[in-house]
Parts: C-alpha cells; sequence; structure tokens
C-alpha cells in the first residue's frame, strides 16, 4: 500500500512546492553573491497569508543553506512575549558549537565571536547555560553597552567576520517576525543597515517571514526600514500551480486524476495551499480504485477536507473572537474575501463612527485575524474566512 503523499499542517513541507521555485531560486542566488563578494542583496521579508507556505518556504531556504555546508542557520520564531534576544542567543549558540567541531584552527578564528557572544550573553543569560566546554570571557567594550542596538551590531559583524575568515556566512531566519517587540525590531533595523553600510561588508544575510502587515510593522518600527528590505509577496497558487500540486505527488506513486476529478478539487482550494494538501490528503483516502481518482472520489474527499479545515482553522479563530470582534468579522464577510472599507463596516454594524469600531479593530489585528492592506480599509488573514462565515453563521 503507497502511502499518502500529502501533508496538510502548519509548516510541513508539502510533496512539492507549487510556484515557489523562481523566489528560491533568486534567493539562492543571492546567497551565492554574498558569499563570493560579502556585498549581496538586501535582507529579505516575505509576507503573505497564513497558510500560504512562508514557513515552509522559511524551512526550505533553511535547509537549502545548510546543506550547501556554506552557511551556518540561526532560525528562530518570534512571539509576542518573549525578545528576540533570547532566541538569538539559543540558536547562535548552537550554530557556533557546530562550527567549532570543525577544529581548533577554526575555534582559534572565531575567538573575537565568541567573546562578542559572551558579552551579548549576559544581559540574557547570566548564569551562563549556555557554554563551549571552555572557558569564554567577554571582551570588553564589544555588545556589553546594554543599548540593544548596538550590542546587536557588534554580535553579528564579530559572527560575520568569524565566518568569513572559514568561506562561510551566517543566515539568520525569522519566522512570524511582525509578532516581535517593537524594540527588538528597530534595533534589528539598525543593525542590518549599519552592517549593509560597512566598506568591507560581512556574509551575515536575514530572511523574515510573517502577515502582510509585516512591512508596516518594520517601517513603523524604524521609518527607513522601508528601503532597506526586498519585500517579496507570497501568493495564494494559479489554477495551473494548484493541478501540479495536487497530480505531481500522485503520479509519483502511480496515482492519475481524472478531468473532471481534478478540475473539480481545483475550483474548490481556490489557490490556497493550505487547503491544497488538507483536500489532496482527504481525496487520496477516498479514491475508489488504487490508481485513479474520479470525481466521485474528489467530491468526497473535499467535503471531508473542508469539515476537517473547518474544525481545525476557521471554527478556532472565531471561537476565540468576543462577540463584538465576531460582529465586525460577520460585517467583514459581506465582501467575499475581499478587503472591506471601515465606513462600510460602520454603516453594517450599525456603528456612528469609525471610532466605535476601534477597540474590535485593534484586538483582531493584534490577535493576526485581520489586517489593513491598505488605509480605511480591513481584510481576513486567513483566505476562505469570509466563505466560512457565510457557511456556519447565522445572519
Amino acid at each position: 500500500m503507497v502511502t499518502n503523499p500529502f501533508k496538510p499542517g502548519a509548516g510541513r513541507v508539502p510533496p512539492v512546492l507549487a510556484g515557489r521555485d523562481p523566489l528560491l531560486a533568486s534567493i539562492d542566488q543571492t546567497l551565492a553573491e554574498t558569499l563570493a563578494s560579502a556585498e549581496g542583496g538586501r535582507p529579505v521579508v516575505i509576507s503573505g497569508l497564513r497558510g500560504v507556505g512562508k514557513t515552509v518556504l522559511l524551512n526550505e531556504i533553511a535547509r537549502r543553506a545548510t546543506d550547501s555546508r556554506r552557511w551556518s542557520v540561526v532560525k528562530l520564531e518570534a512571539t509576542r512575549n518573549r525578545n528576540l534576544q533570547h532566541g538569538m542567543v539559543r540558536q547562535l549558540h548552537a550554530a557556533l558549537r557546530g562550527t567549532l567541531s570543525l577544529g581548533a584552527a577554526v575555534t582559534e578564528k572565531f575567538k573575537g565571536a565568541l567573546g562578542a557572544f559572551r558579552s551579548f550573553q549576559v544581559s540574557v543569560d547570566p548564569s551562563g547555560t549556555y557554554n563551549f566546554g571552555f572557558a569564554v570571557e567577554p571582551t570588553p567594550g564589544v555588545a556589553d553597552s546594554g543599548d540593544l542596538e548596538r550590542d546587536l551590531e557588534d554580535l553579528l559583524r564579530e559572527t560575520g567576520l568569524a565566518f568569513r575568515e572559514i568561506g562561510q556566512g551566517l543566515l539568520i531566519a525569522i519566522d512570524e517576525l511582525q509578532e516581535a517587540p517593537k524594540d527588538d525590531l528597530n534595533a534589528l533595523n539598525l543593525a542590518l543597515h549599519a552592517l549593509g553600510q560597512e566598506a568591507w561588508p560581512v556574509p551575515v544575510f536575514l530572511v523574515g517571514t510573517g502577515l502582510p502587515s509585516l512591512p508596516s510593522v518594520l517601517a513603523d518600527a524604524t521609518s527607513y526600514a522601508e528601503r532597506l528590505y526586498d519585500y517579496r509577496r507570497l501568493d495564494l497558487l494559479t489554477d495551473e500551480e494548484t493541478r501540479l500540486a495536487l497530480t505531481d505527488p500522485t503520479e509519483r506513486a502511480g496515482v492519475r486524476w481524472t478531468a473532471d476529478a481534478l478540475e473539480l478539487a481545483v475550483q474548490a482550494i481556490q489557490g490556497y495551499p493550505y487547503f491544497a494538501q488538507a483536500c489532496g490528503k482527504h481525496v487520496w483516502d477516498a479514491r475508489a480504485v488504487e490508481d485513479s481518482i474520479d470525481a466521485q472520489s474528489a467530491a468526497a474527499g473535499v467535503l471531508a477536507a473542508r469539515d476537517e479545515v473547518d474544525q481545525g482553522l476557521y471554527q478556532s479563530r472565531w471561537d476565540r473572537a468576543t462577540p463584538k470582534q465576531r460582529e465586525l468579522m460577520q460585517a467583514m464577510a459581506s465582501d467575499d474575501g475581499k478587503p472591506s472599507a471601515i465606513q462600510d463596516l460602520v454603516a453594517r454594524t450599525g456603528k456612528s463612527r469609525t471610532s466605535d469600531l476601534s477597540v474590535s479593530r485593534n484586538e483582531l489585528i493584534k490577535n493576526g485575524h485581520i489586517y489593513a492592506p491598505d488605509r480605511g480599509y480591513l481584510a481576513f488573514t486567513v483566505p476562505g474566512m469570509a466563505d466560512f462565515i457565510h457557511r456556519n453563521v447565522r445572519p
């Protein structure tokens, strides 16, 4: 029996990254140029709706960099209640330990980086939880000022210089970057900006991912962030990309879709990668014969996938919302997934002023349910939320 090739779930790598090859190739090229000259492109920020594959893409970028044996990777996820320094220290410690295993000659070249790490570590982990099996003294005057912007710059510079000595680079991959505290984002922006302006740039490269609000969050933290990063938008799949995501895994397993079954699934998925994996899984399980997927199997699989995603993705968000927040979300659903004008939402909810929606609006944005795609507009962060509300919530 052939194992189901589809992999629904948050951050799970699908059998084929349909539609993402151009972006991956572009970042591969930038990483290669960064190592070749230490003057690669700007750090990259990838934004998109929930479930379009940002985490998967970040994991793939990190995997490729690691497999090349030319990059050490520091990968962390930003969270609202924990500063970036903690994650940076933990993951950078692991990256440094892995590099030091290359031998005494490498350890000697990393003395400056280790001293800077120890200086930076003291403010986060004064007890010295993260050690290297031998004594490392802080470097006086380096990464020890207590000013996060300056200390982070020192840490990344010294670490980057060490990696340059051995012909490698440091890749920092941060997921859910919009969740990081504003002060941390400001320090990160300023440090990267300073390193990028140096006469002898160091091979330190950052890729960050987050919701569509991430570019404005970064700009709010530091005004010139809009020019600092190379912003990329991860969109829904085209119909052709959806077909590839469905057919490539099954055909490799010797199972083919009939034309009508495939089109039924494509129309149901509407380009949403997260739902594509759920549909693929359930359609595979529902097929009537081993080597073919017909329309009846596709229809049964789509229904099962919709029920699973409704309960796991949409219902949980609806349940976490307050009655007033649900009222706003229900008003937004009238626009069928398109951005909603706040003035229209005021009218639909029977309010008299836009300020009457401010509390619910701000809380929903903070919780990652909605975002502001443009001034005066709101939109759902999860594709298909409007459809879920139409199907499951009484007017």
